[in-house]
């Protein structure tokens, strides 16, 4: 490895450190836009400044549900799903709006961003 590339990693290393970052051998082999993805991914959880974003930037469901029905649901309006959603029923029927599909770092799995409109979402 020649005397630049090991700066840049020596530097990355030491801004790490400070950060409380630890990177794997495997993420110091990356360059450019890919370290920066691994020392974002490892710095800040994507997860939970989604969420709060959510929280404090979007309005909540029972305000939103009496004008995005429409929208958002493509069935007649006075059937039991779109009054469910317009009252934002949680013991109505399950209707969930994804919007956004993130690969996670686990093979073959992604974490799906949306909303529940109506009914409960449980784990299984």
């Amino acid at each position: 490895m020649n005397n630049i590339m090991q700066d840049k990693i020596e530097a990355v290393q030491k801004m790490t450190t400070v950060l409380g970052i630890k990177l794997k051998e495997q993420d110091l082999e990356k360059t450019k836009k890919d370290l920066v993805r691994a020392v974002f991914m490892k710095w800040i959880n994507a997860g939970d400044v989604l969420m709060e974003m959510i929280v404090q930037k979007l309005p909540s469901p029972k305000v939103a549900q009496s004008y995005r029905t429409s929208f958002l649901y493509e069935g007649p309006l006075d059937d039991p799903c779109a009054i469910a959603m317009r009252n934002c029923d949680p013991n109505g029927p399950l209707m969930i709006y994804v919007s956004k599909m993130v690969k996670s770092s686990d093979k073959g799995r992604f974490y799906a961003f949306g909303r529940v409109f109506s009914g409960t979402a449980r784990s299984g």
